[in-house]
């Protein structure tokens, strides 16, 4: 089992409990209310503004090319692939990206980014990894459960953004990254703390999820 294999184990109980939340239930069979899903989308915009901060902050640390490339890589695919998605979803709502800045921040979101600025500002470049990879590979388990459950989900409203997640693109994406993270991660010599730190990013993605459908 690698790095990443025990890392991600160790916090599967909480992917599972984001996968089974009611919001996504609802919108796997299409009939979740779209006001609820626009402001999910809003504070996902929200949200994608300090996660690329963050990333930004891993290629400041980087040690190598290398390591420049992938965080690169990353906010690539934040704006581009997931951007059209999230942009198309803003505008049926009447909103742009310039009425996201104006809005604020919802507390699982407020508490979500603190937690990613605070790893970024003063953690390694290996913390900074454990910090923002459940976003990438916990979206891939969440929709892919969706999918699994509602394969009927990519005919609704809300197929385009299942389908970012699902598709063998992204898959492949996850799987180079944490071939990444495992290289990079190798010789840290604090494991316990690597997998703290991701389970915590984890449980802020579980408590995003329950913010969707109407928890605070």
């Amino acid at each position: 089992m690698t790095l990443m294999e025990r890392i991600t184990a160790d916090s599967m109980d909480l992917y599972e409990a984001a996968a089974a939340e009611p919001f996504l239930e609802e919108l796997g069979r299409g009939t979740l209310d779209r006001t609820r899903f626009l402001d999910y989308i809003v504070q996902d915009s929200i949200y994608l503004r300090d996660y690329m901060k963050a990333f930004a902050m891993g290629m400041f640390r980087s040690r190598t090319l290398r390591d420049m490339q992938f965080f690169y890589s990353v906010l690539g695919f934040v704006n581009d692939s997931e951007n059209a998605t999230r942009l198309g979803y803003l505008a049926d709502g009447g909103l742009t990206d310039d009425d996201v800045e104006r809005m604020g921040k919802r507390k699982a979101c407020s508490d979500y980014t603190g937690f990613l600025i605070q790893i970024a500002e003063k953690g390694s470049l290996e913390e900074i990894l454990m910090a923002v990879m459940p976003c990438m590979t916990g979206y891939e388990y969440v929709f892919g459960r969706t999918l699994e459950r509602h394969p009927e989900v990519l005919d609704t409203y809300y197929g385009p953004l299942v389908r970012d997640y699902t598709s063998s693109f992204y898959s492949e994406c996850c799987r180079e990254w944490e071939a990444y993270c495992d290289k990079v991660c190798g010789d840290y010599p604090d494991k316990a703390r690597l997998s703290s730190i991701f389970r915590e990013a984890a449980r802020h993605e579980l408590m995003f999820w329950k913010m969707a459908g109407g928890e605070e």
